[in-house]
């Protein structure tokens, strides 16, 4: 006999569960291990905010913090100038300077 008709006529049983196990395994590394990580920071985020940070609403809206409610649920942000408008700190979201801890780009400097 030789080696390929062995191995066609071998029993299933663990081994041929080994190539799931290890998929599942990166699947979850990659996909839902770094998913809590990033879930952790921006909790992390909302924690510390405060009076005059600059941050995102989840519509894409830039404003600046004015206040935080003493519930520590509900904050003011300011959307323009005299635009107060009260949101709920699960809408907030750090802006791209936060997250890269780069300085912010000035708009004026692309082309159209």
């Amino acid at each position: 006999m030789n080696l390929l008709s062995i191995l066609l006529q071998a029993q299933p049983g663990m081994g041929s569960m080994l190539p799931m196990i290890i998929i599942f395994g990166a699947f979850f590394i990659y996909m839902i291990w770094s998913q809590k990580k990033q879930e952790k920071k921006i909790r992390q985020y909302r924690a510390n905010l405060k009076a005059g940070d600059t941050v995102i609403l989840q519509t894409g809206i830039y404003g600046k913090i004015k206040s935080i409610e003493a519930d520590g649920v509900t904050i003011r942000i300011e959307i323009a100038p005299n635009v107060v408008v009260n949101v709920n700190v699960n809408y907030v979201y750090p802006t791209n300077e936060v997250q890269s801890n780069s300085a912010p780009t000035d708009a004026s400097n692309y082309s159209k």
